[in-house]
């Protein structure tokens, strides 16, 4: 069974609330250009030098707000300023420490992975296994009552940051994972698991940490596995709040790392069945109901806090990845962008293939297979992909939590579409609705993506891939709508697949195009093909396709555009149609301009470079053998 990986969480971060001492906020100092200039970083670092530690304090919440801005990132690495902070995880004052720990947390969190790598060459990794191995001997979080109206115990501060940050260094850097399992600070980690004990944001954190940690990591299973049994009592008990569901579905996710939840058993259905659950709350009609109560302003509360709404999506979030690896064994997040091209003549097994496909799809374990079914995993997955109309968002950014909700559902969205993907060639035709639904489910992503001018490319992107899941999906149960497909229902493609900014969506679009190309040709004879909607249809998607092929910037899409030409002309039906379009003599020009490219970036193609060879010497075999046929038409 694949494994599951949780993301960072980019959206929750330490959030530095000090008052500097000429009354500055760190959020104005955000603002402020000279901050983030090197003499004002340069400030920032005598602060965090002097011997008064509200000073360290201040400096230190300073940078924390710099680093919510991704831009000032670069400018923090690059002058060293965690090798700065990083020693004072261990200061004496445990404000500093809070305040470390939340700095160099938004650092990992806001940055890319190079970023990271620079944090850990800053050696952020040792102290910061010191601090956590102090919390190996026994302590008791101070209880609310005992602390100062709004103030929350700094000890127990300190360590849900430090966990926070070393799950983002693990996350991306092989170096904090040989650090993480030599220092053995899965046992620190584990002796802060319950949330009985430790209250729900220490355990939550300590699990997502885990969650993280566990995957292929054997070390890490080993001293997980024996604590297992008592683990599943939290997938199995009641679950009373937004924050226990997203705890229970970590949990879940974290005995599937370990392989303890095995397909079969009795732990693997109280799994699918807290999915099954957890996905049952229609949270989109969570957030329409917070953003009209709080229009309203008539003191009538929603049935849920927004803080427990933001829990539950990403609850939901996590269960919707943990379905799809359950459709995904391999874990191959990017089957999509490693399509091998065909050669001439193998491209005529294509009713082989589609056999091979439907065994692949029905090997899929039975107990899977049944679940899925049985609590309607596909229907709730689908659903999920849903999102508030456009004038409830408009609302939603003026209100306190509207904007991170939103952020929220999107990634949920995104999510779902690409839980679809794995899920649209695991099921069978009856459990994905027929092809009706099937047929509107492409449609409406199509819309999605490409009709509202959308500008999340994460969206963008996940719903091309999972437009092109669904279509080859009818493809192969040859679904009657495709074939009468009009030329005017696929300018939308044509459009987007020569203005997409992303080159996986572009090479997302000529596929499809392919495919429904491949799929009118094969469903008509070659009268029907030259008499009716086929051939202006045909027509079109060749002239786009010959477009991508010599025109795209990128070598790698161009070769897919290619390979996908080829595809649709190995049927004999097309020579005619080869003549009209003038399709050999554009190859032919195209050709040198192909072999020419690959010559300048050969050194440049990365996981790409099989594809562009095979469709650089399929190219020629294939104006070899189509030129002499489509010539027969000349005098015709």
């Amino acid at each position: 069974m694949g494994k599951v990986k949780h993301r960072r969480q980019r959206g929750a971060r330490y959030n530095p609330t000090g008052i500097s001492h000429n009354g500055s906020s760190a959020d104005e100092a955000e603002r402020d250009p000279q901050v983030n200039s090197p003499a004002g970083l340069k400030v920032i670092g005598e602060k965090l030098s002097s011997v008064i530690a509200e000073d360290r304090v201040d400096g230190l919440n300073t940078l924390a707000a710099l680093a919510l801005d991704e831009e000032c990132l670069t400018t923090i690495v690059r002058d060293m300023m965690v090798e700065k902070v990083a020693p004072l995880l261990k200061d004496s004052s445990v404000d500093v420490r809070l305040a470390a720990a939340g700095a160099l947390r938004n650092i990992s969190a806001g940055g890319t992975d190079e970023v990271v790598e620079a944090m850990v060459q800053q050696d952020v990794l040792s102290p910061l296994s010191k601090l956590l191995q102090d919390y190996r001997e026994p302590w008791t979080p101070a209880q609310k009552d005992t602390l100062p109206t709004g103030r929350k115990d700094p000890q127990a501060e300190v360590f849900i940051q430090a966990t926070h940050l070393l799950w983002n260094l693990c996350e991306c850097n092989e170096e904090a994972m040989k650090t993480f399992n030599h220092d053995g600070l899965v046992h620190i980690l584990l002796l802060h698991l319950d949330p009985t004990t430790w209250g729900n944001n220490i355990a939550l954190a300590v699990a997502e940490c885990l969650l993280c940690v566990s995957e292929n990591n054997p070390n890490a299973a080993s001293v997980l596995l024996p604590a297992a049994d008592s683990l599943v009592s939290y997938i199995s008990r009641p679950t009373d709040s937004a924050v226990d569901i997203r705890f229970a579905v970590t949990i879940a996710g974290l005995l599937l790392n370990i392989n303890y939840c095995t397909t079969g058993g009795d732990n693997f259905q109280l799994v699918l069945r807290l999915l099954s659950t957890v996905l049952d709350t229609d949270t989109v009609d969570l957030v329409v109901e917070y953003c009209q109560s709080a229009k309203a302003n008539n003191g009538i509360k929603p049935s849920m806090t927004p803080q427990d709404q933001e829990h539950l999506i990403t609850a939901q979030q996590l269960a919707l990845e943990i379905l799809s690896n359950f459709c995904c064994p391999d874990d191959d997040d990017d089957s999509w962008d490693e399509c091998e091209s065909e050669s001439v003549d193998g491209a005529e097994n294509g009713m082989e293939d589609d056999t091979m496909e439907l065994e692949d799809r029905l090997s899929l374990p039975p107990e899977v297979l049944e679940g899925i079914k049985h609590f309607q995993l596909f229907k709730k997955t689908l659903k999920k992909a849903s999102y508030p109309e456009e004038d409830i968002c408009q609302d939603l950014q003026n209100l306190k939590y509207g904007p991170s909700l939103l952020n929220k559902l999107s990634a949920l969205r995104v999510r779902a579409l690409l839980s679809l993907q794995n899920m649209v060639g695991s099921l069978d035709h009856s459990e994905l609705g027929g092809s009706e639904l099937m047929y509107s489910t492409w449609v409406n992503l199509g819309i999605m993506a490409f009709k509202t001018n959308c500008g999340d490319n994460q969206l963008v992107e996940a719903a091309a891939g999972a437009m092109r899941a669904v279509l080859e999906r009818l493809s192969q149960d040859k679904c009657e709508k495709l074939a009468g497909i009009m030329q005017e229902d696929l300018q939308i493609i044509f459009e987007a697949g020569v203005s997409c900014s992303m080159a996986s969506v572009r090479t997302n679009l000529a596929r499809m195009v392919g495919m429904l190309g491949c799929l009118i040709v094969s469903q008509n004879n070659e009268t029907a093909l030259y008499s009716g909607t086929a051939q202006p249809v045909l027509a079109a998607a060749t002239e786009y396709l010959l477009r991508v092929a010599g025109h795209d910037k990128e070598l790698w899409v161009s070769a897919e555009a290619l390979d996908v030409i080829i595809d649709l002309y190995s049927d004999d039906k097309t020579d005619k149609l080869a003549y009209q379009v003038h399709l050999v003599d554009t190859l032919k020009e195209i050709q040198p301009q192909f072999k020419s490219r690959h010559q300048q970036q050969k050194k440049k193609l990365g996981d790409h470079r099989a594809l562009v060879l095979t469709v650089r010497d399929n190219l020629v075999a294939f104006i070899k053998y189509k030129g002499p046929r489509a010539a027969k038409f000349k005098n015709t």
